[in-house]
């Protein structure tokens, strides 16, 4: 089924669609604006339009053991830098659900989203799962270079060594986040203007990285969300 090749990053990039499953997630994806062009379904008479599958079918489009379904085909947005707003920035965090969660926690912060080389695709239909939908709620960008980020001042997040999590200017933030088991290259750090680290006084040597940025952009949002004053 020409559908299920979604599932593979290639064929996500040349046709700019991706797969979303379950008709919750499926109308949360149309409220935020994600266009869908087509909805699979083994029996499906709310959905006017559908494409009746078998049950084989459906879980080669899923890519989950017993789907709920219906999984509906939904074209990927254009991707923007909003330099007006905070970005969240994942830099070579693999997991999919890493991704997909840190891209809805920048949605509920109301900050955008940013994806660099080695990072997982927040478009993959495992990530949009991950995130319920908030790739659709946000602005999503890949980059190549952290020069594309000179609007924003970079704040590495490191697992030591770093100043306390407050806010520190008003021109927008770049949080960067690395992969946890490695965290961030030590020339991205370098490139960065400050470094800032999460307090953590029991024995884990690591937070996972979607709960770190979560942590982080809380507190970097303390004072838009309390109303104090940047320090």
């Amino acid at each position: 089924m020409e559908a299920a090749r979604l599932h593979r990053a290639r064929a996500r990039r040349q046709r700019r669609l991706t797969l979303v499953e379950g008709p919750d997630l499926i109308r949360d994806v149309i409220a935020a604006g994600g266009v869908v062009t087509a909805v699979y379904g083994v029996d499906l008479p709310e959905y006017g339009g559908f494409i009746p599958v078998t049950r084989k079918a459906l879980e080669r489009l899923a890519g989950t053991v017993s789907p709920r379904g219906p999984v509906a085909v939904v074209e990927i947005p254009d991707e923007v830098l909003d330099t007006t707003r905070d970005l969240l920035v994942s830099v070579g965090v693999s997991d999919p659900g890493n991704v997909g969660t840190m891209a809805r926690t920048a949605a509920a912060f109301g900050w955008g989203f940013a994806h660099m080389p080695g990072s997982a695709d927040p478009w993959s239909p495992k990530a949009v799962r991950a995130g319920a939908g908030g790739q659709f709620q946000t602005t999503v960008k890949g980059i190549v270079d952290l020069d594309e980020l000179s609007d924003f001042t970079l704040v590495a997040s490191v697992s030591s060594g770093g100043g306390p999590l407050r806010r520190v200017d008003v021109s927008p933030i770049a949080l960067l986040i690395g992969e946890e088991a490695h965290g961030l290259d030590p020339h991205i750090v370098a490139s960065c203007d400050l470094t800032v680290t999460i307090p953590t006084p029991g024995p884990t040597e690591s937070l996972n990285a979607a709960v770190a940025a979560a942590i982080a952009m809380y507190q970097l949002s303390k004072h838009s969300l309390e109303g104090d004053p940047p320090v």
